[in-house]
């Protein structure tokens, strides 16, 4: 019991650090005492829509998408929904389906962490919805929603297959990956 009181007191601490994060893409993320510098931003468009745009904040900017799956540093990525065309299936949908391309159709070993990614994300989104995708070393991938934490999935292997969504070799979005990596915040 005392493991559980003590993991929902960090999950509470950390609740209130990551509150200041909360914003629309701006050129940095304070989280805690760090500050994540953004790396690149773009937008997702589907049919001519634009669905959504991203920002990738990190501690070290860097072009090298490898080095980024790859680090087990502080990391996050912001997505603001920009579309009413969005809804809770549509963006657990894509997720699954992103999940999938970025682990090579080997979306399966992450089973057990996209049943958690379901649950997390259960409120329905709306437009101008942001959720921040926040990989803290040693304690996984925190999800927030409009600055409140939703929940987090353990794990530097799901968080490497999870960005890979954005920024593997197969990305949901060739153009969104370019923009995240360039270093410039397009929109």
């Amino acid at each position: 019991m005392s493991k559980i009181c003590s993991w929902l007191a960090a999950f509470a601490l950390f609740s209130v650090l990551v509150s200041q994060a909360y914003a629309e893409l701006g050129p940095q993320l304070k989280i805690g005492e760090q500050v994540l510098k953004l790396n690149g931003a773009g937008t997702r468009t589907k049919t001519f829509v634009q669905i959504y745009e991203s920002g990738l904040y990190l501690l070290n900017p860097t072009k090298d998408a490898r080095a980024i799956l790859d680090a087990d540093e502080l990391m996050a990525i912001r997505v603001r929904i920009t579309s009413g065309f969005v809804s809770r299936s549509s963006l657990v949908s894509s997720l699954q389906e992103g999940l999938a391309q970025s682990t090579g159709g080997r979306a399966d070993e992450f089973a057990s962490e996209i049943d958690q990614l379901q649950k997390i994300l259960k409120e329905e989104v709306k437009r101008n919805d942001v959720y921040d995708f926040v990989y803290v070393p040693e304690k996984g991938l925190h999800i927030l929603k409009n600055g409140k934490v939703q929940g987090a999935i353990q794990g530097l292997a799901f968080k490497k297959a999870f960005y890979g969504v954005w920024l593997s070799d197969t990305p949901v979005d060739k153009d969104l990956r370019q923009a995240m990596l360039s270093g410039n915040a397009v929109r």
